[in-house]
């Protein structure tokens, strides 16, 4: 009855001596596998005008009134488009600005009724 074992205790054994054996090298990890390096931060007033700057220089949402307001890096954009087309692309690029972490979009279409909120 003991033979019957034999071949489970020595390969739990040879588990466990080759994870002890690998314990004391350095870490060897792909580096997709890596944790990014983390991103220069952008002060809100940078990201601010950043915005602004790319939604002046967009033919199609130029002539908006919009109001941008960073936060921490949080976005939070309001005022009003006059279709869906030009909320996604104001909404595009705020994101598309380096340093953003996060788009709060309060923008409503003219003549659309206001969200319900929850």
């Amino acid at each position: 009855m003991i033979d019957r074992y034999k071949p489970i205790v020595l390969a739990v054994a040879l588990a466990g001596f080759l994870s002890l054996a690998s314990c004391g090298k350095g870490e060897k990890v792909h580096e997709s596998w890596k944790t990014p390096d983390p991103q220069a931060v952008v002060d809100d007033s940078t990201l601010n005008s950043s915005i602004q700057g790319a939604l002046k220089a967009d033919p199609e949402v130029r002539h908006l009134d919009v109001r941008v307001e960073a936060h921490n890096g949080t976005i939070m954009l309001s005022g009003f488009v006059d279709n869906q087309a030009q909320l996604d692309r104001v909404n595009m690029l705020a994101w598309m600005v380096e340093g953003v972490k996060k788009v709060d979009n309060k923008m409503n279409v003219r003549g659309a009724p206001p969200p319900a909120d929850g």
